[in-house]
């Protein structure tokens, strides 16, 4: 049976990510070590040829490059490439906090360096129970840093939210409007997806209210005029139609608005 864990949005918007098993976490971790095994064996092959002459100082170095490989690999790559390692990358999987949002370099960084703990006493026997005994199959690291790791979510094509009479119109090859849709945050950008993919489900008024407060937001923030030919609706699926076109925006990694154009301001609701 597969576990989810499920994200609601202050708009009462939920979304959905599948949790990943203890045992394809285990492969993917498996081909991950065998590309740490290849960087070690890369950088002390660099450290016999130029650092050799260096004596007790060159032995130093080549111990301290260890320990980065070993502590950092996980950490630079997670952080660096949304959540995931090589051998997530490969299995399809990614590391999310448990909000559901891109992980950061402090939660990376803290997931990686508890793993010495979920190794003891041999083979990942801690982590590996921990996980096992965990509803979401966190080891300690994940615990520690507040992080899960789920499979990697297919993208619904920008198409399916446009009927075809509307696939192609001036707002969505306006050069402004698509240089303000790279603008939208990561948690604007699950909320839009979210919202779009579900508005045949929520009844009228809540829809409309949810699609007035997310339009207005995105207009005011991201400085985009709303065309008086299109309901606040249309105006947030058009976004989301090019919000997918592109893929996904750069995110900051201070937290704030993406491309550095200042803090990133909350999505409003009515109380």
């Amino acid at each position: 049976m597969r576990e989810h864990l499920v994200i609601r949005t202050p708009e009462n918007v939920a979304f959905e990510h599948e949790l990943a098993a203890v045992g394809t976490r285990a492969m993917a971790w498996s081909i991950d070590i065998l590309a740490i095994v290849g960087l070690i064996l890369v950088v002390s092959l660099l450290v016999g040829n130029f650092l050799s002459g260096l004596g007790g100082l060159g032995l130093a170095i080549h111990f301290v490059l260890i320990f980065l490989i070993q502590w950092g690999y996980g950490a630079v790559l997670e952080w660096a490439f949304n959540g995931k390692t090589l051998g997530k990358a490969i299995l399809g999987l990614r590391t999310v906090s448990d909000r559901g949002l891109r992980i950061t370099f402090l939660e990376a960084a803290i997931r990686n360096l508890v793993r010495a703990v979920d190794f003891l006493p041999m083979l990942y026997a801690v982590g590996g129970v921990t996980a096992l005994l965990d509803p979401r199959s966190r080891r300690l690291g994940d615990l520690a840093a507040g992080t899960v790791v789920v499979h990697e979510r297919r993208t619904p094509r920008p198409a399916s939210f446009l009927p075809p009479s509307e696939r192609h119109n001036t707002f969505a090859s306006d050069p402004a409007v698509l240089l303000a849709a790279r603008r939208i945050t990561p948690p604007e950008r699950e909320v839009l997806i979210a919202l779009c993919l579900r508005r045949e489900q929520l009844p009228l008024g809540v829809r409309h209210e949810l699609f007035d407060d997310l339009a207005a937001h995105l207009s005011a923030r991201l400085g985009l005029e709303r065309p008086s030919f299109f309901s606040p609706e249309k105006f947030a699926v058009q976004l989301a139609a090019i919000v997918l076109g592109q893929g996904s925006a750069p995110a900051s990694r201070t937290g704030s608005g993406v491309l550095g154009t200042g803090p990133e301001r909350p999505i409003p609701t009515r109380r």
